[in-house]
């Protein structure tokens, strides 16, 4: 598991941007601690990736949340 730091460093995506994924439901924390600290596992980090592709495609958050959460999204062809 990794901390929102941690996630923030390796992939050069700021913690306000983390934290505002989290909020909206884009990239849940895997793991909550009882002090409030979000942890991410590997599955998250791909998550991310994923985001940040369609990202750079040029998709808004909304659209990238609406392919991720669907169903039929296949994450190997992705």
């Amino acid at each position: 598991m990794m901390t929102v730091h941690e996630v923030s460093k390796i992939s050069g995506v700021s913690i306000r941007a983390l934290h505002h994924y989290h909020n909206i439901g884009l990239l849940p924390a895997t793991e909550v601690t009882e002090a409030g600290y979000r942890l991410y596992d590997d599955t998250a980090l791909e998550r991310l990736q994923h985001i940040l592709l369609f990202k750079e495609l040029e998709f808004s958050l909304k659209e990238i949340k609406g392919i991720l959460d669907n169903p039929d999204f296949d994450r190997s062809r992705a």
